[in-house]
């Protein structure tokens, strides 16, 4: 993990801990000695140099279960600069004993501003089990700096009423997750969450919804051709078509889908009038309106050796003056591709040059500007409404 893109770092400094009192007085010691500073500095020259801790941020990091954290561990190194204190935590068997290991570490790289001055973070690799497992805002706390923001980064299910998220939430300033890694069809803790961080007053990032942007950018750029526009007012139907899950393996998260349909509920001033309910095919809704037509919105599982949940396909539809607009949209991992046709003649089919955004991607943009989907809190509230 390097602290700026341009400045190679190497570890200076590192130690274990048993406790968060312990791993917190270690670094507090480490910190508050201008001799360690200096060690942390590793000057060759002879002069009295020393280093700094970055003034950028703490990233709180729950990945559960080896798998997710080793996934995650990939991640932040992919990262083009780090927090000044990564709490990196992996939670295990909260039902065994109880146990703390912590491996603290200390990266530094020399700055450019020719004085030798190394700027420094830090990543705390905790693993716990037991009560601590349970109760990961008595570490999250404890172990951040609080004269900086709070990112957090859920990378794992998460429980949306849980009493001890809720003690997290005092302290951070915004939780990313991805709702497509979400139990069941994802709705549940979807709904949860959003009302959480609202109440906590913290902001929410789901990668799924972000990754969605290029979808979002060509729909609405088909409708500003000249034969399409004019159908905006009358769309009557909207249909997302996604991967289900094959033949016994359970529910499927349905999280992208309705984004899509939120997405075009929040932006058109669409009204709920019947939230999603499971149907035969997949699940389906009832939308009005500013004048009070009714738009049906389906969201259809087709099986396909595609990941569950993924979306297949987005279909428009809208009746004017006698003429009907069908909007069809797919995507690849390197383009989307929208095709509109008004009553049965094609308009015009365009391909859209916008590769699938990755983790890696998403998590530094979110780290590096903050909200990076203005349109995201209208979209969360409307999918509230949608998963009533």
């Amino acid at each position: 993990m390097v602290p700026v893109s341009t400045l190679p770092s190497e570890l200076r400094w590192s130690s274990e801990a048993h406790s968060v009192a312990e791993a917190d007085a270690l670094l507090t010691r480490l910190w508050s000695s201008a001799e360690a500073r200096r060690s942390l500095a590793a000057s060759d020259s002879g002069a009295k140099q020393i280093a700094v801790r970055t003034g950028v941020m703490n990233l709180v990091v729950v990945a559960t279960g080896e798998e997710r954290g080793i996934h995650a561990a990939a991640t932040l190194q992919t990262l083009p600069r780090s927090p000044s204190r990564t709490l990196f935590i992996v939670p295990r068997d909260p039902g065994g004993p109880a146990d703390f290991r912590g491996r603290l570490e200390v990266f530094c790289a020399v700055t450019p501003r020719g004085d030798g001055t190394s700027a420094c973070t830090e990543l705390l690799r905790i693993d716990v089990s037991g009560r601590a497992a349970r109760h990961l805002s008595s570490i999250v706390s404890p172990l951040s700096l609080h004269d900086l923001p709070t990112l957090l980064w859920w990378d794992a299910p998460i429980d949306a009423t849980s009493d001890d998220l809720r003690q997290m939430l005092r302290g951070v300033d915004r939780v990313m997750i991805d709702g497509t890694t979400q139990l069941g069809s994802g709705l549940v803790t979807l709904k949860g969450l959003v009302e959480a961080t609202s109440r906590a007053g913290v902001a929410l990032s789901d990668f799924s919804l972000i990754r969605q942007s290029r979808w979002r950018d060509a729909i609405a750029t088909t409708f500003d051709e000249p034969l399409v526009a004019p159908f905006l007012d009358a769309i009557d139907d909207v249909t997302v078509t996604y991967a289900g899950a094959p033949e016994g393996r359970g529910p499927v998260n349905i999280v992208k889908p309705l984004y899509h349909v939120a997405w075009l509920a929040s932006r058109l001033g669409y009204m709920v009038i019947a939230p999603l309910r499971e149907t035969a095919s997949g699940w389906g809704a009832i939308l009005a309106d500013r004048s009070g037509h009714a738009i049906q919105a389906s969201l259809r599982s087709r099986t396909t050796a595609v990941h569950p949940g993924t979306t297949l396909g987005v279909v428009l539809h809208a009746q004017r003056r006698g003429s009907e607009l069908t909007l069809e949209m797919d995507a690849t991992d390197q383009q989307v591709r929208a095709r509109a046709a008004v009553s049965g003649s094609d308009v015009r089919e365009r391909h859209f040059e916008a590769a699938r955004a990755t983790e890696a991607s998403l998590l530094g943009d979110s780290l590096e500007f903050g909200e990076i989907d203005p349109l995201a809190p209208a979209i969360l509230r409307k999918a509230l409404e949608l998963i009533g």
